[in-house]
Protein backbone atom coordinates (compact mmCIF):
# COMPACT_ATOMS: atom_id res chain seq x y z
CA UNK A 1 0.00 0.00 0.00
CA UNK A 2 1.90 3.07 -1.25
CA UNK A 3 -0.70 5.53 -2.59
CA UNK A 4 -2.47 7.90 -0.23
CA UNK A 5 -6.14 7.06 0.29
CA UNK A 6 -9.16 8.90 1.62
CA UNK A 7 -11.61 7.58 4.15
CA UNK A 8 -15.19 6.71 3.31
CA UNK A 9 -17.32 9.89 2.90
CA UNK A 10 -19.14 8.86 6.08
CA UNK A 11 -16.11 10.29 7.91
CA UNK A 12 -17.48 13.75 7.06
CA UNK A 13 -20.78 12.86 8.74
CA UNK A 14 -18.92 11.44 11.75
CA UNK A 15 -16.87 14.61 12.07
CA UNK A 16 -20.05 16.72 11.85
CA UNK A 17 -21.64 14.74 14.69
CA UNK A 18 -18.41 15.00 16.70
CA UNK A 19 -18.35 18.79 16.35
CA UNK A 20 -22.03 19.04 17.32
CA UNK A 21 -21.53 16.75 20.31
CA UNK A 22 -18.53 18.74 21.57
CA UNK A 23 -20.45 22.02 21.23
CA UNK A 24 -23.90 20.69 22.13
CA UNK A 25 -24.43 23.14 25.02
CA UNK A 26 -23.56 26.10 22.77
CA UNK A 27 -25.98 24.90 20.08
CA UNK A 28 -28.78 24.44 22.62
CA UNK A 29 -28.25 27.94 24.05
CA UNK A 30 -28.25 29.48 20.57
CA UNK A 31 -31.41 27.56 19.63
CA UNK A 32 -33.36 28.72 22.68
CA UNK A 33 -32.15 32.30 22.34
CA UNK A 34 -33.27 32.31 18.69
CA UNK A 35 -36.80 31.10 19.56
CA UNK A 36 -37.61 33.57 22.35
CA UNK A 37 -39.59 35.98 20.19
CA UNK A 38 -38.86 39.08 18.15
CA UNK A 39 -35.51 40.75 18.23
CA UNK A 40 -33.55 37.51 18.47
CA UNK A 41 -33.20 36.72 14.77
CA UNK A 42 -29.46 37.33 15.04
CA UNK A 43 -29.19 34.22 17.21
CA UNK A 44 -31.17 32.24 14.63
CA UNK A 45 -28.64 33.23 11.97
CA UNK A 46 -25.79 32.32 14.28
CA UNK A 47 -27.42 28.96 15.02
CA UNK A 48 -27.89 27.94 11.39
CA UNK A 49 -24.58 29.51 10.42
CA UNK A 50 -22.85 27.33 13.01
CA UNK A 51 -24.53 24.23 11.62
CA UNK A 52 -23.46 25.11 8.06
CA UNK A 53 -19.92 25.84 9.24
CA UNK A 54 -19.81 22.48 11.01
CA UNK A 55 -20.98 20.73 7.85
CA UNK A 56 -18.35 22.49 5.71
CA UNK A 57 -15.67 21.73 8.28
CA UNK A 58 -16.65 18.06 8.33
CA UNK A 59 -16.47 17.86 4.53
CA UNK A 60 -13.09 19.63 4.34
CA UNK A 61 -11.74 17.49 7.18
CA UNK A 62 -12.68 14.35 5.25
CA UNK A 63 -11.34 15.63 1.92
CA UNK A 64 -7.98 16.73 3.33
CA UNK A 65 -7.44 13.58 5.44
CA UNK A 66 -5.35 10.94 3.63
CA UNK A 67 -3.40 7.93 4.84
CA UNK A 68 -1.16 5.13 3.63
CA UNK A 69 1.29 2.50 4.85
CA UNK A 70 4.70 3.12 3.30
CA UNK A 71 8.24 2.09 4.29
CA UNK A 72 7.03 0.39 7.48
CA UNK A 73 5.14 3.52 8.56
CA UNK A 74 1.55 4.57 8.89
CA UNK A 75 1.50 8.03 7.32
CA UNK A 76 -1.43 10.39 7.91
CA UNK A 77 -1.93 13.86 6.45
CA UNK A 78 -4.72 16.00 7.86
CA UNK A 79 -5.77 19.48 8.91
CA UNK A 80 -7.73 22.34 7.34
CA UNK A 81 -6.02 25.59 8.33
CA UNK A 82 -2.98 23.91 9.85
CA UNK A 83 -1.70 20.85 8.01
CA UNK A 84 -0.31 17.99 10.09
CA UNK A 85 1.77 15.06 8.93
CA UNK A 86 1.85 12.08 11.27
CA UNK A 87 4.28 9.18 10.80
CA UNK A 88 4.00 6.11 13.03
CA UNK A 89 6.59 3.37 12.58
CA UNK A 90 5.57 -0.26 13.01
CA UNK A 91 8.07 -0.72 15.83
CA UNK A 92 6.38 1.96 17.98
CA UNK A 93 2.82 0.74 17.47
CA UNK A 94 1.50 -1.00 20.58
CA UNK A 95 -2.23 -1.46 20.01
CA UNK A 96 -4.62 -1.26 17.06
CA UNK A 97 -8.29 -1.06 18.06
CA UNK A 98 -11.49 -1.10 16.04
CA UNK A 99 -14.63 0.81 17.06
CA UNK A 100 -18.09 0.88 15.49
CA UNK A 101 -19.88 4.09 16.39
CA UNK A 102 -23.39 5.03 15.31
CA UNK A 103 -22.26 6.50 12.00
CA UNK A 104 -19.90 3.61 11.28
CA UNK A 105 -22.58 1.01 11.95
CA UNK A 106 -25.07 2.78 9.70
CA UNK A 107 -22.64 2.53 6.78
CA UNK A 108 -21.10 -0.87 7.68
CA UNK A 109 -17.73 0.70 8.54
CA UNK A 110 -15.30 0.79 11.47
CA UNK A 111 -13.01 3.32 13.11
CA UNK A 112 -9.36 2.29 13.43
CA UNK A 113 -7.33 3.64 16.35
CA UNK A 114 -3.56 3.25 16.42
CA UNK A 115 -1.87 3.65 19.81
CA UNK A 116 1.88 4.04 20.13
CA UNK A 117 4.26 4.61 23.01
CA UNK A 118 3.98 8.27 23.96
CA UNK A 119 1.37 9.35 21.42
CA UNK A 120 -2.27 10.25 21.91
CA UNK A 121 -4.94 8.14 20.27
CA UNK A 122 -6.93 10.95 18.65
CA UNK A 123 -4.18 11.99 16.19
CA UNK A 124 -3.77 8.39 14.98
CA UNK A 125 -7.41 7.63 14.20
CA UNK A 126 -8.95 6.74 10.85
CA UNK A 127 -12.65 7.39 11.42
CA UNK A 128 -14.43 5.55 8.60
CA UNK A 129 -13.07 2.66 6.56
CA UNK A 130 -14.40 -0.76 5.62
CA UNK A 131 -13.71 -3.65 7.97
CA UNK A 132 -11.73 -5.44 5.29
CA UNK A 133 -9.55 -2.36 4.78
CA UNK A 134 -9.09 -2.02 8.54
CA UNK A 135 -8.01 -5.64 8.89
CA UNK A 136 -5.56 -5.30 6.02
CA UNK A 137 -4.12 -2.16 7.61
CA UNK A 138 -3.83 -3.93 10.93
CA UNK A 139 -2.12 -6.89 9.27
CA UNK A 140 0.45 -4.66 7.55
CA UNK A 141 1.14 -2.66 10.69
CA UNK A 142 1.70 -5.89 12.58
CA UNK A 143 4.29 -6.92 10.04
CA UNK A 144 2.18 -9.33 7.98
CA UNK A 145 1.39 -8.90 4.33
CA UNK A 146 -2.10 -8.60 2.90
CA UNK A 147 -1.62 -11.77 0.85
CA UNK A 148 -0.80 -13.72 3.99
CA UNK A 149 -4.02 -12.56 5.65
CA UNK A 150 -6.11 -13.32 2.56
CA UNK A 151 -4.54 -16.76 2.29
CA UNK A 152 -5.49 -17.51 5.89
CA UNK A 153 -9.03 -16.19 6.07
CA UNK A 154 -10.11 -15.80 2.47
CA UNK A 155 -11.16 -12.86 0.33
CA UNK A 156 -14.69 -12.61 1.72
CA UNK A 157 -13.91 -12.32 5.41
CA UNK A 158 -10.86 -10.99 7.16
CA UNK A 159 -12.44 -10.32 10.53
CA UNK A 160 -10.00 -12.48 12.44
CA UNK A 161 -6.25 -12.33 12.04
CA UNK A 162 -5.16 -14.36 15.08
CA UNK A 163 -6.86 -17.57 16.13
CA UNK A 164 -9.19 -17.17 19.11
CA UNK A 165 -8.19 -19.74 21.73
CA UNK A 166 -10.74 -18.99 24.48
CA UNK A 167 -13.88 -16.86 24.83
CA UNK A 168 -15.65 -15.50 27.92
CA UNK A 169 -19.09 -13.87 27.53
CA UNK A 170 -21.13 -11.78 29.94
CA UNK A 171 -24.52 -13.41 30.40
CA UNK A 172 -27.71 -11.34 30.24
CA UNK A 173 -28.33 -12.05 33.92
CA UNK A 174 -24.89 -10.76 34.89
CA UNK A 175 -25.38 -7.72 32.64
CA UNK A 176 -28.60 -6.88 34.47
CA UNK A 177 -26.93 -7.40 37.85
CA UNK A 178 -23.97 -5.24 36.81
CA UNK A 179 -26.40 -2.47 35.85
CA UNK A 180 -28.47 -2.83 39.03
CA UNK A 181 -25.45 -2.77 41.36
CA UNK A 182 -23.45 -0.09 39.56
CA UNK A 183 -22.24 2.66 41.87
CA UNK A 184 -22.43 5.28 39.12
CA UNK A 185 -25.86 6.47 40.20
CA UNK A 186 -24.30 8.29 43.18
CA UNK A 187 -22.22 10.46 40.85
CA UNK A 188 -25.18 11.08 38.54
CA UNK A 189 -27.36 11.97 41.54
CA UNK A 190 -24.83 14.57 42.69
CA UNK A 191 -24.79 16.07 39.18
CA UNK A 192 -28.60 16.20 39.09
CA UNK A 193 -28.60 17.76 42.54
CA UNK A 194 -26.17 20.45 41.39
CA UNK A 195 -28.33 21.14 38.32
CA UNK A 196 -31.48 21.40 40.44
CA UNK A 197 -29.72 24.03 42.52
CA UNK A 198 -29.47 26.24 39.43
CA UNK A 199 -33.25 26.28 38.85
CA UNK A 200 -33.86 29.29 41.08
CA UNK A 201 -35.95 31.04 38.43
CA UNK A 202 -38.38 28.11 38.34
CA UNK A 203 -38.38 26.99 41.98
CA UNK A 204 -39.95 30.11 43.47
CA UNK A 205 -42.14 30.55 46.52
CA UNK A 206 -45.17 31.20 44.31
CA UNK A 207 -44.63 28.00 42.32
CA UNK A 208 -44.15 25.97 45.49
CA UNK A 209 -47.36 27.37 46.99
CA UNK A 210 -49.22 26.52 43.77
CA UNK A 211 -48.00 22.91 43.89
CA UNK A 212 -48.83 22.53 47.60
CA UNK A 213 -52.34 23.94 47.08
CA UNK A 214 -53.14 21.60 44.19
CA UNK A 215 -51.65 18.36 45.51
CA UNK A 216 -53.53 16.73 48.38
CA UNK A 217 -51.34 16.10 51.37
CA UNK A 218 -48.44 18.07 49.92
CA UNK A 219 -46.19 20.13 52.20
CA UNK A 220 -42.69 21.54 52.17
CA UNK A 221 -41.36 18.35 53.76
CA UNK A 222 -43.11 16.01 51.31
CA UNK A 223 -41.89 18.12 48.38
CA UNK A 224 -38.29 17.87 49.58
CA UNK A 225 -38.66 14.11 50.00
CA UNK A 226 -40.27 13.83 46.55
CA UNK A 227 -37.39 15.76 44.93
CA UNK A 228 -34.80 13.55 46.66
CA UNK A 229 -36.63 10.37 45.60
CA UNK A 230 -36.97 11.68 42.03
CA UNK A 231 -33.25 12.45 41.83
CA UNK A 232 -32.39 8.96 43.11
CA UNK A 233 -34.79 7.22 40.71
CA UNK A 234 -33.69 9.25 37.68
CA UNK A 235 -29.98 8.85 38.45
CA UNK A 236 -30.31 5.10 39.03
CA UNK A 237 -32.28 4.73 35.78
CA UNK A 238 -29.64 6.66 33.81
CA UNK A 239 -26.89 4.60 35.43
CA UNK A 240 -28.72 1.35 34.63
CA UNK A 241 -29.21 2.29 30.98
CA UNK A 242 -25.61 3.48 30.69
CA UNK A 243 -24.20 0.16 31.90
CA UNK A 244 -26.54 -1.84 29.64
CA UNK A 245 -25.56 0.21 26.58
CA UNK A 246 -21.85 0.09 27.41
CA UNK A 247 -21.49 -3.61 28.23
CA UNK A 248 -24.15 -5.24 26.07
CA UNK A 249 -22.81 -8.28 24.18
CA UNK A 250 -19.62 -8.10 26.23
CA UNK A 251 -17.01 -10.75 25.56
CA UNK A 252 -13.29 -11.37 26.11
CA UNK A 253 -11.30 -13.41 23.60
CA UNK A 254 -7.81 -14.78 24.08
CA UNK A 255 -5.33 -15.16 21.25
CA UNK A 256 -1.69 -16.18 21.43
CA UNK A 257 -0.54 -12.59 22.00
CA UNK A 258 -3.55 -10.47 22.99
CA UNK A 259 -6.77 -10.16 24.91
CA UNK A 260 -9.55 -8.75 22.73
CA UNK A 261 -12.42 -7.06 24.58
CA UNK A 262 -15.63 -6.41 22.65
CA UNK A 263 -18.70 -4.59 23.99
CA UNK A 264 -21.36 -1.99 23.30
CA UNK A 265 -24.90 -1.87 21.99
CA UNK A 266 -24.87 1.45 20.11
CA UNK A 267 -21.13 2.08 19.91
CA UNK A 268 -19.32 -1.22 19.44
CA UNK A 269 -15.74 -1.24 20.69
CA UNK A 270 -13.00 -3.79 20.06
CA UNK A 271 -10.13 -3.15 22.49
CA UNK A 272 -6.88 -5.05 22.06
CA UNK A 273 -4.72 -5.57 25.15
CA UNK A 274 -1.32 -7.15 24.39
CA UNK A 275 -0.12 -9.52 27.11
CA UNK A 276 3.28 -7.86 27.18
CA UNK A 277 1.71 -4.49 28.08
CA UNK A 278 -0.30 -5.71 31.09
CA UNK A 279 1.10 -4.18 34.29
CA UNK A 280 -1.49 -5.10 36.93
CA UNK A 281 -4.97 -6.54 37.46
CA UNK A 282 -7.49 -4.97 39.86
CA UNK A 283 -10.59 -6.57 41.35
CA UNK A 284 -12.95 -3.88 42.67
CA UNK A 285 -15.87 -4.81 44.93
CA UNK A 286 -18.33 -1.93 45.30
CA UNK A 287 -20.50 -1.53 48.37
CA UNK A 288 -23.52 -2.95 46.51
CA UNK A 289 -21.63 -5.82 44.87
CA UNK A 290 -19.45 -7.08 47.70
CA UNK A 291 -22.35 -8.50 49.79
CA UNK A 292 -23.28 -10.54 46.70
CA UNK A 293 -19.72 -11.79 46.30
CA UNK A 294 -19.19 -9.97 42.98
CA UNK A 295 -17.03 -7.20 41.60
CA UNK A 296 -15.41 -5.88 38.43
CA UNK A 297 -12.01 -6.84 37.04
CA UNK A 298 -9.79 -4.15 35.49
CA UNK A 299 -6.50 -4.37 33.63
CA UNK A 300 -3.78 -1.73 33.83
CA UNK A 301 -1.92 -1.49 30.54
CA UNK A 302 1.07 0.71 29.72
CA UNK A 303 2.87 2.19 26.78
CA UNK A 304 0.40 4.66 25.24
CA UNK A 305 -1.57 7.69 26.29
CA UNK A 306 -5.28 7.39 26.92
CA UNK A 307 -7.85 9.62 28.54
CA UNK A 308 -7.65 9.84 32.32
CA UNK A 309 -11.11 8.35 32.83
CA UNK A 310 -10.27 5.46 30.47
CA UNK A 311 -6.85 4.66 31.94
CA UNK A 312 -8.04 1.39 33.44
CA UNK A 313 -9.57 -1.02 30.93
CA UNK A 314 -12.60 -3.02 32.05
CA UNK A 315 -11.63 -6.65 31.68
CA UNK A 316 -14.81 -8.10 33.22
CA UNK A 317 -17.62 -5.80 34.36
CA UNK A 318 -19.20 -8.36 36.68
CA UNK A 319 -17.66 -11.55 38.02
CA UNK A 320 -17.85 -13.60 41.21
CA UNK A 321 -14.75 -13.48 43.38
CA UNK A 322 -14.84 -17.31 43.39
CA UNK A 323 -14.49 -17.38 39.58
CA UNK A 324 -11.39 -15.19 39.38
CA UNK A 325 -8.91 -18.03 39.78
CA UNK A 326 -10.64 -20.00 37.00
CA UNK A 327 -10.55 -16.94 34.77
CA UNK A 328 -6.86 -16.43 35.54
CA UNK A 329 -6.01 -20.02 34.63
CA UNK A 330 -7.75 -19.68 31.26
CA UNK A 331 -6.93 -16.12 30.21
CA UNK A 332 -4.08 -14.92 32.43
CA UNK A 333 -2.15 -18.01 33.53
CA UNK A 334 0.74 -15.96 34.93
CA UNK A 335 -1.55 -14.50 37.60
CA UNK A 336 -2.98 -16.24 40.65
CA UNK A 337 -5.13 -15.62 43.73
CA UNK A 338 -3.38 -16.00 47.07
CA UNK A 339 -4.47 -15.72 50.66
CA UNK A 340 -3.32 -12.54 52.39
CA UNK A 341 -0.54 -13.54 54.78
CA UNK A 342 0.51 -10.07 55.97
CA UNK A 343 -2.15 -8.07 57.82
CA UNK A 344 -2.09 -4.84 59.84
CA UNK A 345 -1.23 -5.61 63.50
CA UNK A 346 -3.81 -5.15 66.26
CA UNK A 347 -1.94 -2.08 67.54
CA UNK A 348 -2.98 -0.32 64.29
CA UNK A 349 -6.71 -0.92 64.82
CA UNK A 350 -7.36 2.31 66.73
CA UNK A 351 -5.60 4.33 64.01
CA UNK A 352 -7.86 2.76 61.38
CA UNK A 353 -11.01 3.43 63.42
CA UNK A 354 -10.27 7.08 64.13
CA UNK A 355 -8.83 8.09 60.74
CA UNK A 356 -12.19 8.35 58.84
CA UNK A 357 -13.53 10.67 61.58
CA UNK A 358 -10.80 13.31 61.39
CA UNK A 359 -12.76 15.44 58.91
CA UNK A 360 -15.94 15.36 61.01
CA UNK A 361 -14.05 16.35 64.14
CA UNK A 362 -12.61 19.34 62.27
CA UNK A 363 -16.02 20.33 60.91
CA UNK A 364 -17.85 19.90 64.23
CA UNK A 365 -16.97 23.30 65.78
CA UNK A 366 -17.81 25.10 62.52
CA UNK A 367 -21.14 23.30 62.10
CA UNK A 368 -21.98 23.83 65.77
CA UNK A 369 -21.31 27.57 65.42
CA UNK A 370 -23.16 28.08 62.11
CA UNK A 371 -26.22 25.88 62.65
CA UNK A 372 -28.54 25.37 65.62
CA UNK A 373 -28.29 21.60 65.27
CA UNK A 374 -24.80 21.45 63.79
CA UNK A 375 -23.80 18.99 66.50
CA UNK A 376 -26.05 16.51 64.64
CA UNK A 377 -23.11 15.46 62.44
CA UNK A 378 -21.97 13.46 65.47
CA UNK A 379 -24.47 10.77 64.46
CA UNK A 380 -22.14 9.89 61.56
CA UNK A 381 -19.20 9.07 63.80
CA UNK A 382 -20.30 5.46 64.58
CA UNK A 383 -20.74 4.80 60.86
CA UNK A 384 -17.25 6.02 60.06
CA UNK A 385 -15.81 4.11 63.01
CA UNK A 386 -17.32 0.99 61.46
CA UNK A 387 -15.84 1.96 58.09
CA UNK A 388 -12.41 2.23 59.74
CA UNK A 389 -12.82 -1.22 61.29
CA UNK A 390 -13.78 -2.70 57.91
CA UNK A 391 -10.74 -1.04 56.31
CA UNK A 392 -8.55 -2.64 59.00
CA UNK A 393 -10.17 -6.05 58.52
CA UNK A 394 -9.81 -6.05 54.73
CA UNK A 395 -6.28 -4.68 54.37
CA UNK A 396 -3.58 -7.21 53.61
CA UNK A 397 -0.64 -8.34 51.52
CA UNK A 398 0.80 -11.49 49.99
CA UNK A 399 4.28 -12.02 48.58
CA UNK A 400 4.23 -15.10 46.40
CA UNK A 401 6.99 -16.30 44.13
CA UNK A 402 6.17 -13.87 41.33
CA UNK A 403 2.95 -12.02 42.24
CA UNK A 404 2.38 -9.24 44.75
CA UNK A 405 -1.22 -9.24 46.01
CA UNK A 406 -2.31 -6.11 47.84
CA UNK A 407 -5.76 -5.33 49.23
CA UNK A 408 -7.13 -2.12 50.72
CA UNK A 409 -10.39 -0.22 50.99
CA UNK A 410 -11.66 3.34 50.83
CA UNK A 411 -15.38 2.65 50.26
CA UNK A 412 -14.98 -0.05 47.62
CA UNK A 413 -12.60 -2.93 48.36
CA UNK A 414 -9.71 -3.17 45.91
CA UNK A 415 -7.48 -6.20 45.40
CA UNK A 416 -4.53 -5.71 43.04
CA UNK A 417 -2.39 -8.42 41.46
CA UNK A 418 1.00 -7.17 40.23
CA UNK A 419 3.74 -9.26 38.68
CA UNK A 420 7.04 -8.56 40.40
CA UNK A 421 8.82 -7.48 37.23
CA UNK A 422 5.99 -5.00 36.50
CA UNK A 423 6.39 -3.06 39.74
CA UNK A 424 7.67 0.40 38.87
CA UNK A 425 8.32 1.63 42.40
CA UNK A 426 7.83 0.21 45.88
CA UNK A 427 8.49 2.14 49.05
CA UNK A 428 7.56 2.88 52.63
CA UNK A 429 6.20 6.01 54.27
CA UNK A 430 6.51 6.62 57.96
CA UNK A 431 5.12 9.61 59.85
CA UNK A 432 6.12 10.45 63.46
CA UNK A 433 2.98 8.86 64.93
CA UNK A 434 3.65 5.63 63.02
CA UNK A 435 7.31 5.62 64.05
CA UNK A 436 6.31 5.66 67.72
CA UNK A 437 4.38 2.41 67.27
CA UNK A 438 6.79 0.79 64.79
CA UNK A 439 4.31 1.05 61.92
CA UNK A 440 4.74 2.05 58.28
CA UNK A 441 2.71 2.42 55.08
CA UNK A 442 3.56 0.49 51.93
CA UNK A 443 3.11 2.07 48.49
CA UNK A 444 3.39 0.20 45.20
CA UNK A 445 3.21 1.84 41.76
CA UNK A 446 2.52 0.11 38.46
CA UNK A 447 2.32 1.69 35.01
CA UNK A 448 -1.14 2.56 33.70
CA UNK A 449 -1.63 4.34 30.40
CA UNK A 450 1.21 6.81 30.03
CA UNK A 451 1.23 7.38 33.79
CA UNK A 452 1.17 5.23 36.90
CA UNK A 453 -1.37 3.90 39.37
CA UNK A 454 -0.59 3.67 43.08
CA UNK A 455 -1.70 1.04 45.57
CA UNK A 456 -1.27 1.73 49.28
CA UNK A 457 -1.75 -0.05 52.61
CA UNK A 458 -1.48 2.00 55.78
CA UNK A 459 -0.14 0.99 59.17
CA UNK A 460 1.53 -2.35 58.55
CA UNK A 461 4.19 -3.61 60.89
CA UNK A 462 7.40 -1.80 59.91
CA UNK A 463 9.32 -5.07 59.78
CA UNK A 464 6.85 -6.59 57.32
CA UNK A 465 7.10 -3.51 55.10
CA UNK A 466 10.88 -4.00 55.05
CA UNK A 467 10.25 -7.66 54.13
CA UNK A 468 8.16 -6.53 51.14
CA UNK A 469 10.89 -4.12 50.05
CA UNK A 470 13.54 -6.85 50.30
CA UNK A 471 11.30 -9.23 48.35
CA UNK A 472 11.07 -6.76 45.50
CA UNK A 473 14.83 -6.04 45.53
CA UNK A 474 15.80 -9.71 45.72
CA UNK A 475 13.59 -10.63 42.80
CA UNK A 476 14.95 -7.79 40.68
CA UNK A 477 18.58 -8.63 41.35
Amino acid sequence: MSEFKRQHPAAAVDQLFTLIRKNLVTFIILFFLSTRGNGNSIFLYIFFGSLVLSLVTGFLGWWLFTYRVHNDELQIKKGILVRKNLYLSKERIQVIDLTEGIVQRLFGLVKLEVKTAGSGTETATINAISRDEAERLRAELRGRSTTEVVAEVGEQSVDVIDDVLETWKLSKRDLMMAAITSGNFGLIASILGAISGQLDSFITEENLDFVIDHLPGASNVTLVIAVIVAIIVISWTLSFLGIVLKYSDFKVERTATDLIITSGLIERKHITVPYNRIQAIRFVEGVLRQPLGYGALYVESAGFEIKENERSITLLPYISKHEIQTFFKTFLPEYEQNELTIKPPKKALFKYIRRPNYLFLLLLPIAWYLFDYGWGILIFIPFFMYLGWVQFRDAGLNLSQNILTIRYRSLARVTAFIKQNRIQTIGQRVNPLQARRDLASLTVTAASGAKGIEFKIRDLDAGEVIEALNWAVDKRS
